[in-house]
């Protein structure tokens, strides 16, 4: 018998101490969770102590019986150990089990005078283990060094019923948020340790306690961790069912920003088109235009000029702004928009308003509803489009690199189309009369660079012209 005990201790700490290490690796693993990390440290102590406890009950059987001098003290000392660790795993173990039970359902009703029961019944068998010793309350042993039972032991058994009531009156109070399972749980933990007594008790000199006690932390960790990986895959679902929603929601949200984008540029190139028609113009200068700027824009990107401004966003910005370029116009007086010859001094400088007023219709129109970068290509372009290099231009002179980049590209594709294109004033020019007007313009009218970069694409920019003379022909027919 004395070597099954043995082998049955041994079994029960190299368990605890497979159990203690996976504890404490989850431990590790999940400093995230306070829940999980305090319901771990419990396990983690309720473990060390169940060691402890096999390792004294080897030293008790051990030395039982033997009657050397030095055994005299050995023993004793092992089962006070033995005991001592004991209630404290009887209490922690209670406390465990109440924590697991709260864990999800966060019982409320009864948890102080719970947690006071506890308390109270391992002080008092603390209290009737320091006096057994002296008065062989709990245990005995004879001058033969052999130990056994007192007639008392039954304080142990009582202390232990008041420990089960405690608990099956805290669940009762709280039944309508315990759910089945741990319900299961709570009838292994109650039912295990007190089959391992009653077996103990019918069969003299087996000691099958700790066993008891390593197979119900066995169930409790297992079932920690089920749970544990239940609410992470619950959680994970959630996080994954949020991530689709917030997905959903932003690409509705894009689309609806995308409409809303359409439809702004739509009423902004009708309401450019309608400036545009007041001097007599078809209206697809402006539709002309913006494809010259983004072929333009393009080819500087492929070149790799500018390339801290020239980006895709900004070339999409660009495209957008062009046709607001002359929207200024809606506050030049219709007789000289419509002046078939050469403007006068004073009505010169009436058309010139066109420029400051745009830059100041663009900016009221978008501010508040656009991105500041886009606001302000747009606003440069209305406001500057008609700068020169040279810094004679208006309506405020600025020369080189003063003038807004998207200004500078703008006034290539403005004058080229107006070059090309047939005015009340004046007949259209060739392509090749108005590439030579760009090329004796670069360093004076345009920056050189740019409108380098014009000419080189001057076969993309024709065809693009030569593309609306077709559609207005087929119009017309």
């Amino acid at each position: 018998m004395l070597a099954v005990n043995i082998t049955q201790d041994i079994y029960n700490i190299v368990l605890g101490v497979i159990v203690f290490l996976s504890i404490l690796a989850s431990h590790l693993n999940e400093t995230n969770h306070d829940d999980l990390n305090k319901l771990h440290r419990w396990f983690h102590f309720m473990m060390f102590l169940n060691i402890l406890m096999s390792v004294s009950d080897i030293f008790v059987m051990a030395f039982n019986g033997n009657s050397r001098p030095i055994n005299h003290i050995i023993l004793p000392a092992a089962l006070f150990i033995y005991y001592a660790l004991g209630f404290m795993l009887l209490g922690i173990m209670f406390i465990e089990l109440k924590i697991f039970l709260d864990r999800i359902n966060k019982l409320k009703y009864c948890k102080n005078l719970f947690f006071r029961i506890i308390i109270l019944s391992i002080v008092t068998l603390f209290i009737l283990l320091i006096l057994t010793p002296f008065k062989k309350v709990l245990y005995q042993i004879d001058e033969n060094n052999i130990y056994s039972r007192s007639h008392h032991f039954y304080l142990i058994v009582i202390v232990q019923l008041v420990l089960y009531l405690n608990l099956i009156f805290y669940m009762l109070v709280n039944r309508k948020t315990i759910g089945k399972t741990k319900v299961s749980i709570t009838i292994s933990f109650l039912f295990i340790p007190q089959l391992s007594e009653i077996i103990q008790f019918l069969i003299p000199g087996l000691s099958v306690i700790n066993t008891g006690y390593s197979i119900v932390f066995l169930i409790m960790f297992i079932f920690s961790n089920s749970f544990s990986n239940k609410e992470l895959k619950t959680t994970e679902l959630k996080l994954s069912e949020k991530e689709t929603e917030i997905y959903n929601q932003t690409t509705q949200l894009e689309k609806s920003k995308s409409l809303i984008i359409k439809m702004q540029d739509h009423t902004i190139e009708s309401l450019s088109n309608l400036v545009e028609n007041r001097d007599e113009d078809t209206g697809e200068h402006v539709i002309r235009t913006m494809t010259y700027v983004e072929l333009l824009a393009i080819q500087l990107m492929k070149k790799n000029l500018f390339p801290e401004t020239i980006t895709p966003r900004y070339i999409r910005y660009l495209k957008r702004a062009a046709p607001m370029h002359d929207i200024g116009k809606i506050v030049v007086p219709d007789a000289i928009l419509k002046k078939p010859a050469r403007f006068t001094e004073e009505e010169f400088n009436q058309m010139k308003r066109h420029a400051t007023e745009g830059g100041r219709i663009v900016h009221e129109i978008l501010d508040g509803y656009e991105e500041p970068e886009y606001i302000q290509i747009t606003t440069d372009i209305a406001a500057h489009h008609h700068e020169r290099w040279d810094g004679s231009g208006y309506p405020d002179k600025l020369s080189g690199e003063e003038i807004p980049l998207s200004a500078r590209i703008m006034a290539l594709a403005d004058v080229f189309d107006a070059l090309v294109s047939e005015r009340i004033y004046k007949e259209p020019m060739t392509y090749e009369e108005a590439f030579k007007i760009i090329e004796d313009g670069k360093g004076s009218h345009f920056d050189p660079v740019i409108a380098q970069e014009f000419l080189n694409i001057k076969e993309k920019i024709v065809k693009v012209n030569e593309s609306f003379k077709s559609t207005v022909t087929s119009n017309k027919a």
